[in-house]
């Protein structure tokens, strides 16, 4: 039988401001980067660009929050469960989607290459007040889940490299091990909350009622 032995599990509100922390710090790293050194506009090609843009076509309001809405919650979200399912040397591999998607807005930003809004026709105190209240909150969301669910690791990997010759997982726990504390399903219910904030937020923004 493994145990979890990385520190990051240890303690809901540790893990939490732990990896909250660790992606502000990269998402404004990127953007001074995005907005210094790259072109505007260079990440309108990426998926993430090309979703959002997909979703401001939808033809109402409600047909615009519903479908953020299953995008945040029944796809992302729910990732990154299923990650967290997974253990590489006992650092929950739901990590990676937050630290990956702080890294991603902050380039989105500071190239200005946002789907169906532009940055320039907002003064700096919208702006951020824009980006707080729509992308800051959704991302507090994934983190909140993250921290959530970091506990219900079932595999743990030896090596984040699969040619390693210590990849194989071993399972330590079944899904009947699963529990989450009351304090954790308060982290989830925060986190829905907010997803419901920021969907209304940018919905607003591209259709206004």
């Amino acid at each position: 039988m493994i145990s979890q032995q990385f520190t990051l599990t240890d303690g809901l509100l540790k893990r939490f401001l732990w990896l909250y922390g660790l992606c502000a710090l990269l998402s404004n790293l990127a953007y001074l980067f995005g907005f210094y050194f790259l072109p505007e506009g260079f990440m309108r090609s990426s998926p993430q660009v090309g979703v959002g843009g997909l979703v401001a076509t939808t033809g109402s309001f409600w047909m615009e929050l519903a479908i953020t809405l299953v995008l945040n919650l029944g796809g992302v979200a729910l990732l990154v469960v299923v990650l967290n399912f997974n253990q590489v040397k006992g650092v929950p591999a739901g990590y990676l989607l937050p630290i990956s998607l702080a890294i991603a807005g902050g380039l989105i930003a500071g190239t200005n290459s946002f789907a169906a809004s532009d940055l320039k026709q907002f003064n700096a105190w919208e702006g951020t007040a824009l980006g707080h209240s729509i992308g800051g909150f959704e991302t507090l969301a994934y983190i909140l889940i993250v921290a959530a669910t970091a506990n219900l690791g079932m595999y743990q990997y030896r090596s984040w490299w699969r040619w390693s010759g210590e990849w194989k997982p071993v399972q330590f726990k079944g899904f009947r091990d699963l529990r989450l504390t009351k304090a954790e399903w308060a982290f989830l219910v925060i986190a829905i909350l907010l997803f419901l904030f920021a969907a209304v937020r940018e919905t607003l923004m591209a259709k206004p009622i």
